[in-house]
């Protein structure tokens, strides 16, 4: 039987395994509520939006070594990675953004007759969701319109990706919805988006931009959302052009 390795992954792709010593115990998935007592009537009202909210990650385990100078190195090569901001951690060939370490404890039992210590490190998951290793790409080329297309959204969970525009020619006014997220839509008009100009929309961060300008004030609707586990119908309604669909497949 395999052991699992337990990965921390920094911005820059450096990686660092945990011993096999080391577990992982991811906290529970909660969603968030908010409730409103209402005059005349049992129980409450939840007026939250029902999402889901942030989560601890914690990874625990020992360290063995034959000298002090040994126990160090293993701890400081650990440690290193602990002081990183965007570090994700990688277990089960999925991945988890982390936002900070919260709580580090370093514990060297004084009854045990050599170099051996327990840590026990939680992180903050700001973004509660587990992720695919790599991103998805969904391209579909547009050479008449409306155009009406579909794309098998794998993972189980609703993601917001990046949206890649490539104009084949001007492409003043745009729409693109998606049909199965309850018809969710954005429109663009956009007098400088002529023949060979990009326009990346990106969803998550929400932000709008024709190559390096930023075009938000040219964006009207919501930002569109894949349904994880589905498949998802989109409906485009504008000039030709090749759009891109970029994400990380995601679970709880």
């Amino acid at each position: 039987m395999s052991i699992v390795k337990i990965k921390l992954i920094d911005s820059l792709g450096q990686e660092y395994t945990l011993p096999k010593t080391f577990e992982l115990r991811n906290d529970p998935s909660n969603r968030r509520s908010s409730l409103l007592d209402l005059a005349f009537t049992h129980g409450a009202k939840d007026i939250s939006d029902g999402m889901f909210a942030h989560k601890f990650i914690e990874i625990s385990g020992k360290i063995w070594a034959d000298t002090d100078a040994e126990y160090n190195t293993k701890w400081d090569a650990l440690a290193e990675h602990l002081i990183k901001e965007d570090v994700r951690i990688q277990n089960r060939d999925r991945q988890i953004n982390l936002l900070k370490v919260v709580d580090i404890s370093h514990t060297y039992p004084s009854q045990v007759g050599f170099h051996y210590g327990e840590v026990v490190i939680s992180f903050l998951a700001a973004d509660p969701f587990w992720y695919g290793k790599t991103a998805q790409e969904k391209h579909t080329s547009v050479t008449s319109s409306p155009k009406s297309f579909q794309h098998d959204i794998g993972g189980k969970v609703m993601v917001e990706p990046i949206i890649t525009i490539e104009n084949n020619a001007d492409n003043f006014n745009f729409t693109l919805i998606n049909k199965t997220d309850n018809d969710r839509t954005f429109q663009i008009i956009d007098t400088g988006a002529g023949s060979g100009t990009t326009i990346v929309i990106d969803c998550k961060a929400g932000t709008v931009k024709r190559g390096t300008t930023n075009i938000i004030s040219k964006f009207s609707g919501l930002f569109l959302r894949l349904l994880g586990g589905r498949t998802n119908e989109f409906s485009y309604t504008g000039a030709n052009c090749n759009i891109t669909i970029r994400y990380f497949e995601a679970w709880i």
